[in-house]
């Protein structure tokens, strides 16, 4: 039995083949009872949408592509999650493509995406160096949106949504100097990367103003996964002894933890500890970490909303929207003995 078209779902609804289109793709011009008999009957036909075939007569295939650096992280499942329920809604499925971090995966990902004709493109950028971004390039050649998401490429000009991590860095190490913690480590990625450099902007802004002395051998540079904050930890420890550390984000921070904890050394009695994301589990840690809150649904919604206005306007402005971040106090850190 051949599987069902577009012209049985049309004769059961009693429609043309046109307003079925129509009703199926979330065109306007046909009424809201007509399309709703549309899309019940599609349902209980169990009816697919040939995608070539529509892409011949329309040039789009309703298809977002996305690419993640680490799926192991759940701040990114999450945000596949979130971004999946936004394409639904708005009638698009989505491609994902894991990336790694490695720039050559990457590559690969855009050239299957391009080959795929999926109408826009969603990413996030590797936090390793990444000298070539022809790739990207190519797209915008091909007039493929393109919308970065939690960071961004500086040779690319295309919108970006992320959150203002210079201030998330700044008012993490801020709170941590106005409790008592003068000797303060952070651990994070690549330095020739964007995202890196506005961290540690944040973070020696916050020094400048209180006053206290700082040491760049306090910002130690490794990857930015869980067995990155375990291995920058013991390199740290080898070489001073801080009263606070902080992560550019909660996975590494979990590896910090970890790394504290077969060394008998106490949190936050000894070493208070902070992370960056706000993890749902974060708050559920045997000792709950201090973080910075990332409005992940929000920065997804308007990832969304950037990539699909950018198909209906090509020659919209690339512009880069900064989230407010928020600090959130837990058992992680607290006031340090000299306050």
């Amino acid at each position: 039995m051949s599987a069902p078209t577009i012209k049985d779902v049309a004769k059961t609804a009693g429609v043309s083949i046109g307003t079925a289109s129509m009703a199926l793709n979330g065109k306007p011009g046909i009424n809201e009872e007509t399309r709703a008999r549309v899309l019940e009957v599609a349902k209980s036909i169990s009816y697919k949408p040939n995608r070539y075939a529509r892409f011949l007569t329309s040039k789009c295939t309703n298809v977002i592509g996305l690419i993640i650096t680490d799926i192991t992280n759940p701040f990114f499942g999450n945000m596949i999650d979130l971004i999946q329920q936004e394409l639904t809604a708005c009638g698009y499925d989505i491609m994902l493509g894991i990336s790694k971090g490695n720039i050559s995966k990457e590559q690969k990902i855009v050239r299957k995406f391009i080959d795929l004709h999926v109408d826009g493109v969603i990413s996030v950028p590797s936090h390793n160096p990444t000298p070539d971004v022809s790739h990207y390039q190519e797209l915008q050649k091909l007039n493929i949106p393109i919308c970065f998401i939690t960071s961004y490429y500086a040779g690319i000009n295309a919108p970006c949504v992320m959150t203002d991590l210079s201030d998330g860095a700044y008012r993490l190490t801020k709170y941590m100097l106005e409790t008592g913690h003068h000797r303060i480590a952070y651990i994070v990625g690549d330095r020739t990367v964007p995202v890196s450099n506005l961290r540690v902007e944040g973070y020696l802004t916050a020094y400048r103003e209180s006053n206290f002395p700082v040491q760049l051998g306090w910002i130690v540079v490794d990857e930015v996964t869980f067995q990155g904050g375990y291995h920058a930890t013991e390199k740290i420890l080898d070489q001073f002894r801080p009263d606070a550390i902080l992560t550019v984000n909660d996975f590494m921070a979990m590896g910090v933890l970890k790394c504290l904890k077969e060394r008998g050394i106490r949190v936050p009695e000894d070493i208070s500890i902070a992370g960056y994301d706000d993890l749902l589990y974060t708050s559920l840690l045997e000792t709950s970490l201090t973080t910075v809150h990332q409005p992940v649904e929000q920065m997804c919604q308007r990832a969304v909303e950037t990539v699909l206005r950018q198909i209906k306007e090509p020659d919209g402005a690339s512009e880069k929207i900064l989230l407010k971040p928020e600090l959130v106090i837990r058992d992680s850190s607290c006031v340090h003995e000299s306050v």
